[in-house]
């Protein structure tokens, strides 16, 4: 067990040792390349957005249930 601790160690290190002095890269991105970054990110902004609206009854009702200062003996006519 405790060599699989090392090595998770280890791993790790060299991992973050790879992440934090990246080796440079000679690469080439186009015109096209920005242009779908943006595409991706609208989507999934509107994804989201569109996923709250779906759900946004259920997402109400728990949080209104959620914080709600009545006691649950309490009841409503309105």
């Amino acid at each position: 067990m405790g060599k699989f601790i090392s090595l998770k160690i280890i791993f790790f290190i060299v991992v973050l040792f790879y992440l934090v002095f990246p080796q440079k890269s000679y690469a080439y991105l186009d015109p096209g390349s920005g242009s779908y970054i943006l595409q991706v990110v609208i989507a999934g902004f509107l994804g989201a957005v569109f996923t709250i609206k779906l759900y946004w009854k259920k997402f109400k009702a728990f949080f209104t249930n959620r914080f709600s200062k009545k006691k649950s003996g309490d009841k409503n006519y309105d």
